[in-house]
């Protein structure tokens, strides 16, 4: 198909690619709006314009990549912060949840867990569909009467030929002051595209447990199969290259993940090896996931100025992997 003008087959070109904008009516999804993207490269992904333009669903040649929790997709209209529990009863996990904008990771008697971006509906969101790829764009605002006015513009762009995500932020200080920021990006993998047989590679520098005590031995740890009584398990990793790679055996594609190594210096990893929740968050950040307190207390705070631009950005590689080069790694 990448060799030939495909278009002359077609009467409509929504039968090779296409955005449709949507809105749920059903359950506490109701009332919230989506962009649902198909292509020709086979990618099927929703953004969820009302919940921080994250990409709650992605499936590469009907083949689901990300996790969905027990909660399902939740409007944003159901969130109240309280502590941890409002984002928990909100956290459909997804392929990309984003923390942030103020603050992200633990709670505390002042802030939610992972701030509330990802609880935030979008605005002057549009999608354009060029000639090999798709771009969705849009801005989520964290803001504070007499407090941070926070802005993230979204760049989402899926190739149409090619099997490939990348997302482009831009966090930009509208208001008058010097304030805190943290940024997180919470992509989670889930089954098929992640069993105990998936390896994950990536070069730590430094690795640690959430109570920053050093990693010894091997690293990364093979996956464990479901069990009812598995623990969640959080590490932070300081890496030699700013990606990771994995490779999944139960559908035979490999994933590259390349992040802004200067915006995003922090690797946190989350594994939940349970029973019906089985799940592998691998997440670039401003900041590990210990909270806005811990990060001020290790003087890692970052700060931006008043109208002063950050840019992040992820690149998501899928490609097929043979049997044989599997069996023979």
């Amino acid at each position: 198909m990448r060799n030939e003008n495909s278009e002359i087959y077609v009467g409509n070109k929504a039968q090779l690619n296409s955005v449709k904008y949507i809105q749920f009516l059903e359950g506490k999804a109701t009332g919230l709006k989506a962009f649902e993207i198909a292509t020709a490269s086979g990618f099927s992904l929703t953004v969820a314009l009302d919940r921080g333009m994250d990409i709650v669903e992605l499936k590469l040649n009907g083949k689901n990549i990300s996790f969905l929790s027990a909660t399902g997709l939740v409007n944003s209209t159901y969130f109240n912060e309280d502590e941890d529990k409002g984002f928990m009863r909100n956290f459909n996990v997804g392929f990309l949840t984003t923390g942030g904008l103020a603050y992200m990771g633990s709670s505390d008697n002042r802030r939610g867990l992972h701030g509330t971006v990802s609880n935030t509906p979008a605005y002057n969101f549009s999608y354009e569909i060029l000639k090999n790829k798709i771009q969705v764009e849009g801005n989520i605002a964290d803001s504070v009467m007499f407090g941070p006015n926070l802005i993230l513009h979204r760049k989402i762009t899926v190739s149409t030929n090619e099997t490939s995500i990348r997302i482009d932020d831009t966090l930009i200080n509208a208001g008058d002051d010097t304030v805190p920021y943290m940024l997180l990006y919470h992509n989670n993998f889930g089954y098929p595209f992640l069993t105990p047989d998936t390896e994950i590679f990536f070069q730590p520098e430094k690795s640690f447990n959430r109570k920053y005590q050093r990693i010894k031995g091997s690293y990364p740890f093979k996956l464990k199969k479901p069990n009812i009584a598995e623990p969640e398990q959080v590490y932070f990793h300081t890496l030699k290259k700013s990606e990771y790679s994995l490779i999944s055996p139960r559908t035979n594609l490999s994933l590259k993940v390349k992040f802004s190594s200067k915006t995003l210096p922090i690797l946190n990893e989350w594994r939940l090896e349970r029973n019906k929740n089985y799940v592998l968050g691998l997440e670039p950040g401003t900041n590990d996931v210990n909270g806005f307190i811990q990060a001020n207390k290790n003087n890692k705070l970052k700060y931006i100025k008043p109208d002063e631009r950050i840019a992040f950005n992820l690149q998501f590689d899928f490609s097929e992997v043979k049997n044989e080069k599997i069996a023979n790694k």
